[in-house]
């Protein structure tokens, strides 16, 4: 069986006044019900998940920007401590300087030893180290050897501090420390 549309005109037709003004709303209502469900609903929520999108895409936007602004620092600094490297003096001497800095800010007499090592760091780079034991220092001395060598003509690097309370002399300290610096290796 096959479905005329001339059948429902005259289903229509024969219905009553009220039944016909009742059906219209029926399909008006399926209408507007069917396109809030269908149409107007998936576009809002579609746009809202869209908006959050958008949201979360720009918050991760803005923390790659800042980022890509702390690695062009870091990058920054490398390439001036890879340049301050190239351009350090091959005749320093890491154990000389310090057995002078050490002699003007705390004197000779509290130096317990002085260890000089290296140390290859890969195939580019050297560490020079000087591990240092003091005995005997009060703490203005010790400020002052800090502020010499971190501060001085050449500044310095501690890779290790240790301070110790004198047992009995708690205004004295004994200072075991470790200076690095790192060369270029020449080829």
């Amino acid at each position: 069986m096959t479905f005329d549309p001339r059948q429902f005109t005259t289903f229509y037709n024969r219905l009553a006044p009220r039944e016909r003004l009742l059906l219209g709303v029926a399909v008006v209502s399926l209408i507007v019900i069917s396109g809030y469900s269908f149409v107007w609903d998936p576009l809002q929520s579609n746009s809202q998940q869209l908006n959050r999108r958008i949201a979360l895409k720009e918050k991760d936007l803005a923390e790659m920007q800042k980022q890509r602004d702390v690695y062009l620092d870091l990058l920054r600094h490398i390439e001036a401590n890879r340049a301050s490297l190239e351009q350090g003096d091959p005749n320093f001497s890491l154990f000389a300087y310090l057995d002078n800095t050490i002699g003007q800010a705390v004197g000779r007499e509290h130096v317990a030893s002085m260890n000089p090592s290296d140390k290859n760091i890969g195939t580019e780079y050297q560490e020079k180290l000087v591990e240092i034991r003091l005995t005997q220092i009060n703490l203005p001395q010790l400020v002052d050897l800090l502020y010499r060598v971190e501060k001085g003509e050449h500044p310095l690097h501690f890779s290790r501090l240790q301070i110790k309370k004198r047992t009995g002399d708690i205004y004295n300290f004994d200072v075991t420390a470790t200076v690095s610096l790192l060369k270029a290796v020449n080829s």
